[in-house]
């Protein structure tokens, strides 16, 4: 995959409720979802006419926040990037904030949560196959 110069590539909703939110954007936008694991740890993959566009999280076993913000829920969009390392390091260099990562996961590519300088929470994310 591409993505040099690529818009949002991926969203994803933070939810206090996913039962609810998936009702909810299935009935409203027509959305579909697969569910990946099982219980708390359960990732939900949005699919828009069967293609995946972003995922659906619950609440963090560890806290009543996310990383991104909280604890109301609320929607995050990835930018795709060809270094997602450096894009962080070039957020902090320009007062914006590392909220979590870069992180790696494996097969999926590497993922950071950023705060730009004005408080807009947004992410950097660099497929797998981005380098091929």
């Amino acid at each position: 995959m591409t993505v040099a110069g690529s818009p949002v590539i991926w969203i994803e909703l933070m939810s206090r409720d996913p039962d609810t939110s998936e009702r909810f954007y299935r009935e409203v936008v027509g959305l579909s979802v697969t569910t990946v694991g099982e219980g708390a740890e359960a990732y939900r993959t949005l699919l828009k006419d069967g293609m995946p566009i972003g995922g659906l999280t619950g609440p963090r076993p560890d806290s009543d926040v996310w990383p991104s913000g909280g604890p109301e829920g609320h929607w995050v969009g990835y930018f795709g990037s060809e270094d997602v390392q450096a894009g962080a390091r070039k957020a902090e260099d320009m007062n914006g904030q590392v909220l979590l990562g870069p992180l790696t996961l494996p097969g999926v590519g590497v993922v950071a949560v950023l705060r730009d300088p004005d408080g807009a929470t947004f992410g950097l994310f660099q497929p797998a196959d981005s380098s091929q």
